[in-house]
């Protein structure tokens, strides 16, 4: 029983973090819709200098919220190998994947909290620091791809009696995983639907994400409780 608490416990990190990076982002730091890429010298100033109180507090926000991943991909880890212990292998690398692609969804808001707190800085020293961090946070989705890849591998390939997860969540972790993609294009693009605040490369892509919590997250709960009954 304590063993089954504890995972309970791992699984809500999930949710947990994913809305403390929703709240840092979104309320503190008043990134949505995110600004534009074309955002450039007094723009900048005066973007970072606004609220530079309320964006470092943010960014910290996400920072805890971030390092969450880990151990909600612990708990997915788990429960893989509890599902099918045959596909061991893909439940370690989706672990693994998560662990490192966890450094981009922490790293990423250090950068950006450097900016809020030296705003006065001259822009061209500021705009670096901004590209990066912005960069930083929707381009490198390629370990988060991957690792939603093996998951939804691992779920399809379990040809057991009662499978922990349903073939759907299998599902929704390729799409989930393709529909990232188009995000790497970040660096090519300023304007469009492939800059960092456009259609395919932002909106898509961070609507997916913050969905793969909840279904991940409901899809736990539920083999949880077939695991303890």
């Amino acid at each position: 029983m304590t063993s089954t608490r504890n995972l309970m416990l791992l699984v809500w990190t999930g949710p947990v973090g994913i809305v403390f990076v929703l709240l840092g982002w979104m309320v503190f730091a008043g990134f949505l819709p995110p600004p534009s890429p074309t955002t450039t010298g007094g723009g900048l100033t005066a973007l970072w200098s606004d609220h530079a109180n309320l964006k470092r507090a943010g960014m910290v926000l996400c920072i805890w919220g971030g390092t969450m991943y880990v151990p909600f991909t612990v708990a997915v880890g788990i429960l893989l190998r509890r599902s099918q212990s045959e596909h061991a292998v893909l439940a370690t690398a989706q672990t693994a994947l998560g662990t490192f692609g966890t450094v981009f969804f922490t790293l990423n808001f250090v950068i950006l909290s450097a900016v809020a707190y030296r705003p006065d800085l001259p822009p061209q020293v500021l705009q670096p620091l901004h590209d990066l961090g912005f960069i930083m946070t929707f381009s490198p989705v390629a370990p988060f791809t991957f690792q939603y890849f093996a998951i939804g591998l691992a779920i399809l390939q379990d040809s057991s009696g009662r499978p922990l997860f349903p073939r759907w969540v299998g599902y929704a972790n390729l799409w989930v995983g393709l529909l990232l993609i188009p995000a790497c294009a970040i660096p090519f693009f300023t304007t469009g639907p492939m800059a960092w605040n456009g259609l395919l490369a932002f909106w898509i892509p961070v609507a997916v994400f913050v969905a793969w919590f909840f279904i991940m997250f409901d899809a736990m709960r539920r083999a949880l409780k077939t695991v303890t009954a």
